[in-house]
């Protein structure tokens, strides 16, 4: 043990790496993460703001956990083996010392990150419509990975209890995860938070950066240094970045106009994406055309089909939607979805969520729904006749009916319309 502790620093660095739980950790992280992101692939997106926000709700939020637990077990590495008075004899300090020893818990874990992140990122990477990834947050992860290893290695190298490593990683995931939903600007001290739809400026990247290397530095230093007060520089930095987070987090994340920009495609009706979901138009223009062959020749069918906005100020005759079932290599995660919200917007347009006072028609509505390929699970009798009904009817008549029908759909007043 003492020969290893008088090896030169590249050797001694090298065999750290090499051996202990480091390897492990860094498997077990990307194995953790990589299996979440596959499960939950088509909420990914196919643009860099969903990719990167999964990548920082199944990374930091799960893998970050485990980088501390790891941490702390390699910190308590001395004080399992019974090495801890041979190590204080050694030549070097006990920062060295305790410097070459974290290396692993720093290292390893950001590997466990970066291999599904970049390979998530790469597989995006084809099929993004828009801009390029936030390289702002790739850093701050990095550097959180690499901050909550150190922190967890000095937690460990306190502590004499076998136990407080998986105590510490249950810790540090109620705590990130209780954090992260909180109300208030506590929010973006978490480095899982992120902006819904939005993307970070490369300040809020830095300040998190400083804010979490800060805490693991000035842990290092209480625990290992021989002058302790040098641990009040990080302390410092780290107070001063949380404070700057703290007051101006919700203005350091920014919308980004472009993104939201439509992309149209050609034909009747028109149908328009995002730009950051450009790569899924034809999968939506095919959704849009099982509707619109039901409404073939229908008075008052929908001409156009968008992406975003308030359903409630949608002109006439415009329908807009969501992409809630997320996308993936530009196909939607769930194309029904898609579908139904469709055919019940065609259908009713949120009319009785709006207008209490005029009075629906539930059994039209269904017949409505049914001709466009939605069936309700649970429908009466009556809806039920309805639907077969308008079936039933010729083409021409049943073009008039439900010409009539999306007529009194525009004014919430379905109740005039009787049902076939």
């Amino acid at each position: 043990m003492t020969v290893l502790a008088l090896r030169p620093p590249v050797s001694l660095a090298r065999t750290e790496l090499r051996h202990g739980t480091g390897p492990w950790a860094a498997a077990v992280i990307a194995a953790v993460v990589a299996s979440n992101l596959f499960v939950q692939r088509y909420r990914l997106g196919d643009n860099w703001t969903d990719a990167q926000q999964m990548l920082r709700h199944f990374g930091v939020l799960i893998g970050g956990p485990m980088a501390l637990a790891s941490g702390c077990w390699q910190g308590g590495r001395e004080h399992r083996c019974g090495a801890g008075e041979l190590f204080a004899s050694a030549a070097r300090t006990p920062l060295a010392r305790a410097l070459a020893a974290c290396l692993p818990a720093v290292l390893w874990p950001v590997c466990g990150y970066l291999l599904p992140a970049v390979v998530t990122l790469g597989a995006i990477w084809p099929y993004a419509g828009f801009g390029q990834p936030s390289w702002s947050m790739v850093f701050q992860d990095v550097v959180t990975f690499g901050a909550l290893g150190a922190l967890g290695f000095a937690v460990g190298g306190a502590l004499r209890w076998r136990m407080a490593a998986p105590l510490l990683g249950l810790v540090g995931f109620v705590a990130l995860g209780f954090t992260r939903t909180a109300d208030g600007s506590v929010k973006w001290l978490t480095p899982a938070a992120y902006g819904f739809e939005e993307r970070p400026v490369w300040a809020f990247g830095l300040l998190c950066a400083v804010w979490m290397a800060g805490l693991a530095v000035c842990a290092m230093l209480a625990g290992h240094a021989r002058r302790r007060a040098v641990a009040l520089v990080p302390l410092l930095a780290a107070v001063v970045a949380a404070s700057l987070l703290c007051r101006g987090g919700d203005d350091l994340w920014r919308h980004v106009p472009a993104a939201s920009a439509q992309v149209c495609g050609s034909g009747t009706p028109v149908v328009c994406v995002r730009a950051e979901h450009a790569s899924a138009l034809p999968a939506v223009q095919a959704v849009v055309a099982r509707i619109d062959a039901r409404l073939d020749g229908v008075p008052g069918a929908p001409v156009r089909y968008r992406e975003g906005g308030s359903p409630e100020t949608a002109p006439p005759r415009e329908v807009r939607f969501e992409l809630y079932g997320g996308l993936f290599r530009s196909r939607l995660g769930d194309g029904e979805m898609l579908h139904r919200d469709l055919a019940y917007f065609v259908a009713s347009r949120g009319c009785p969520y709006r207008y209490t006072d005029r009075p629906g028609n539930p059994a039209a509505e269904n017949a409505a729904l049914s001709w466009l390929g939605v069936e309700r699970p649970i429908a009466a009798e009556a809806e039920t006749q309805a639907a077969e009904r308008l079936r039933a009817l010729p083409a021409e008549q049943r073009r008039a009916w439900l010409g009539r029908y999306l007529r009194a759909v525009l004014s919430c007043d379905t109740g005039t319309v009787k049902a076939p």
